[in-house]
């Protein structure tokens, strides 16, 4: 509250400057008061009073015509109150300039007194007139950019809610099916492998407390992720039994960064669902390497076998390929590479990205 009152402050201080600064200027300067140029008199109640109705003009502009009627696209309106305004301002400074004509007894500021009222007020808007449209359009130069760039501010601010949103939305969509294979995985081994059993569900424990208190934030430990998607793998290989090899390649790396939470599990689930099923499990293969770059950037890659005349995956931990993609463009903007490479026996995905350091 202080610190926009103390802002507010400065804003009035620096306007007043200005204003003051245009009424010396034009009283210390070779221009006149009135219609003709006159040394005789002096000009500091005349550019005074001026300037006062050019602030008037300027602010009225400023703050209520533009955003009240311009702004809000009632364009015929602001027309005839801008008309109104200036017609309304340059009638009082000519009454205010031809009583003060005749107070300082400033005949060539009446120019000729025989003159018809009609053409008097003619040359004096010819005098007047274009001043105050100046005020007006520099009212405009000052309020359009303020205005244009609140405008993409707030447009800013709205997409990126929206973002956020879609975010959580397709993270939300990604959370139930760890929780949903890793009971199914288990269910299967409590009669038959109970300490393996029990094991597994440790592992799925951590893995929905990763969900649930440390997944939540926009970026995450690298550290912590991986240990995640260690445990994630371990869930997945109770699905295809002992009928496919795994193998992780897990790069040790130096440091700690940050990195958006539970983007690759979907392909690493993607790799288990769609493994081939040959009769011999050396040929089924799903294969995840991690790696940190010299550049900060990560290099995750997963390769499983597939079946031959497998149709296109387009499944990605159920939520789509295509989901995926929305998420890391809505995180990483153009800095990540995603490539999906289905060959006859092979789906390969690559995934590379920049990390940011852990303060």
């Amino acid at each position: 509250m202080e610190r926009t009152k103390g802002y507010l402050f400065l804003i009035v201080l620096k306007h007043l400057g200005i204003w003051v600064a245009v009424v010396l200027f034009f009283t210390a300067s070779s221009l006149g008061w009135g219609w003709t140029i006159s040394t005789k008199h002096e000009t500091w109640l005349s550019h005074g009073y001026g300037a006062l109705t050019n602030a008037t003009i300027f602010y009225l502009t400023s703050f209520y015509l533009i955003p009240k009627f311009y702004n809000q696209r009632r364009k015929k309106r602001f027309v005839w109150y801008s008309v109104a305004m200036l017609s309304g301002i340059c009638l009082l400074e000519l009454y205010i300039d031809s009583r003060l004509g005749m107070w300082y007894d400033n005949k060539a500021y009446l120019i000729d007194s025989k003159l018809s009222w009609w053409n008097f007020i003619l040359m004096g808007l010819l005098y007047i007139l274009p001043f105050n449209l100046l005020y007006f359009i520099l009212g405009f130069m000052y309020r359009l950019p303020k205005d244009r760039k609140e405008q993409y501010q707030r447009e800013l601010q709205l997409e990126h809610e929206k973002l956020e949103t879609e975010l959580k939305y397709l993270k939300s969509q990604i959370h139930p099916h760890t929780l949903f294979n890793g009971i199914n995985s288990i269910y299967h081994l409590v009669d038959t492998r109970p300490e393996k059993a029990k094991n597994l569900l440790l592992n799925l424990s951590n893995a929905l407390r990763y969900h649930l208190y440390e997944s939540s934030d926009e970026f995450s430990s690298l550290t912590k992720e991986l240990e995640y998607v260690r445990q994630y793998i371990a869930l997945n290989e109770i699905r295809i039994n002992e009928n496919a090899i795994t193998r992780c390649e897990f790069e040790d790396f130096e440091g700690d960064y940050l990195i958006a939470p539970l983007l690759l599990t979907p392909f690493i689930e993607n790799a288990f669902k769609y493994v081939s099923h040959h009769p011999d499990k050396n040929r089924n293969t799903v294969t995840i390497g991690i790696k940190v770059l010299e550049n900060d950037r990560l290099y995750f890659e997963c390769i499983n076998t597939i079946d031959v005349g497998v149709h296109e995956l387009k499944e990605v931990g159920g939520i789509g390929l295509e989901n995926v993609g929305s998420r890391l463009q809505g995180i990483y903007g153009t800095s990540y590479r995603l490539q999906c490479v289905k060959n006859a026996d092979v789906y390969t995905v690559v995934l590379e990205l920049p990390l940011k350091e852990k303060l």
